[in-house]
Parts: C-alpha cells; structure tokens; sequence
C-alpha cells in the first residue's frame, strides 16, 4: 500500500461527514425558516420532514445524477416495452430513456415533493403520453396492482432505490412477480455494502447512527446486488434468472459509496 492510499484512507472516510454536515444545515435552516412562516405546523412531526427533505433532495438527487450520468445512459438504454421505474424521485432518470424503445413508462413515488417535480420534468421532456405516476411506496402492492398486472412488466428499474426501502428482500420479489416469464429485465445501479471489512464496518457506524435519518432512510450497508440476483430470496424450486449480468463500479477500497450495476433477465419458471 503506498503513502497516497494510505492518505486517502481517513478523506474517504470521513466524506459522508461533510455531506452529511451539508446536507443537515441546509435542511435546519430551511426547516426552522419554514416553521417561522408557519409556527403553527411547530409540533408536527411530518412538516419537519416534509420541510426538511424538500430542502436538501433537490441538491443530493442533482449531485446523484451528475457522477453518475454516464452509468445511467449506458443502462437505461437497455430498458425497452412497458418500464417500471421504482422511486423515481424528481424524474432525473427519464432523459436517458431511449423512446424508440419505450411503450410505457410507469414511476412509482410516494413523496408528495417529488412527485410535484416528478411532473413537471415529463412535462419539459414531453413524455405525457408515455410516462404515468404511481404516488405510493413499491410495498403499496394494491395500489400498483390497481393499473399494473402480475407478469406485464418488460423492464424493472431501480436507480438508488433500493437503499431506503424499508423491506428490500420483499420489495425485490414483488417486482420479480411483476416482470414478464423469459424476457422481462430488472435493471439496477444500486450501492452497496462493501467487501472490505474495514471499510463495511466503517458503513455500518454511519448507518447506525445519524445517516438514515439525514438521507431520508438511506442504509450504507445492503448487499442489495446479492439480493436481487436471489430475486428477493424468496424459495423457488427453479432458476430465477436466465441471464444476469453485474459489474462494480471501479473504485477505492475505501469507497464508502460503492456501486454496482445490473441486468438481471427472468427466466421461464418451472417447466
């Protein structure tokens, strides 16, 4: 190991402080402004938040897309037919749909924020007539059921989704159920735990403490990959996935962000 990784040890480590620093004072200055304005929304637990996380996901979901722009477009340009795209945020992801490709778009948001500004960008994109909001959470199954079929789905995608979900393993095999037999694709850039066990138990302070509740239930230590390539880990007596594809993105040992990408294609079933 030489001395510029050694050096490079604590700076990454220490990274998630200052976006966290960041991030918290933005959302408390804001919050506590909003709550002058509005004194009598002071004991509500809900408008804090509410208040909070429109301060600060603007910011996070713009810095998200930005490193990550180049993973995104050569991804989503697989994406093809009728798409699912699980938290969809404020719709940083749909420009790089390729639309010759696309039947239909649906997104599922449960943030009322989000979904606001989720509108307005299908709207500067002109992707109405292709693009459909579901306001609720991927665990919401009713409601997804009420305008989305068991098997209809061709291409399932979950950008940065799947470290807030409060059940992932669950969430995964829902969307498994969703995705058409033999040619239905789940596409994922998700981060993950790390495989260092220095840097992981680095992650798990961080999760354990102030972090999830910063970043909007955000965990650092998932192995959402291992997960979707189990399909959720639910037990089936046949093969999940006929094709599967997973890289890392290359990185530093010491990444606390590490990311992997996929494409995972679902098989036949039982014969």
């Amino acid at each position: 190991m030489g001395l510029y990784s050694i050096l490079l040890i604590p700076v990454n480590y220490l990274a998630p402080c200052a976006l966290l620093l960041i991030t918290f004072a933005l959302g408390l200055l804001t919050s506590l402004w909003h709550m002058c304005r509005n004194p009598r929304q002071v004991l509500w637990v809900h408008q804090w938040r509410t208040s909070f996380l429109g301060a600060t996901q603007p910011m996070l979901f713009a810095l998200s897309d930005r490193m990550l722009k180049r993973v995104k477009q050569d991804l989503l340009k697989h994406a093809a037919g009728i798409v699912l795209e699980v938290g969809g945020g404020r719709g940083h992801s749909l420009k790089y749909y390729d639309r010759t490709k696309i039947q239909r778009i649906w997104v599922v948001e449960p943030d009322e924020t989000s979904v606001l500004a989720l509108k307005r960008e299908i709207h500067r994109l002109d992707m109405d007539s292709i693009c459909g909001v579901l306001k609720c959470r991927i665990e919401d199954a009713d409601v997804i059921h009420n305008g989305i079929a068991t098997e209809s789905i061709d291409t399932v995608v979950c950008i940065q989704t799947l470290c807030t979900v409060p059940n992932p393993r669950l969430a995964i095999s829902f969307l498994y159920s969703l995705l058409k037999p033999g040619s239905g694709q789940l596409i994922f850039l998700e981060h993950v735990a790390s495989t260092h066990v220095l840097t992981r138990a680095v992650q798990d302070i961080y999760t354990r403490g102030i972090w999830r509740f910063v970043m909007g239930g955000c965990e650092l230590n998932r192995d959402t990959a291992k997960w979707c390539v189990d399909g959720g880990g639910t037990s089936r007596r046949y093969e999940v996935w006929s094709g599967v594809e997973i890289d890392a993105i290359p990185g530093d040992w010491t990444n606390i962000f590490p990311h992997v990408k996929g494409i995972l294609v679902k098989s036949l079933g039982p014969a």
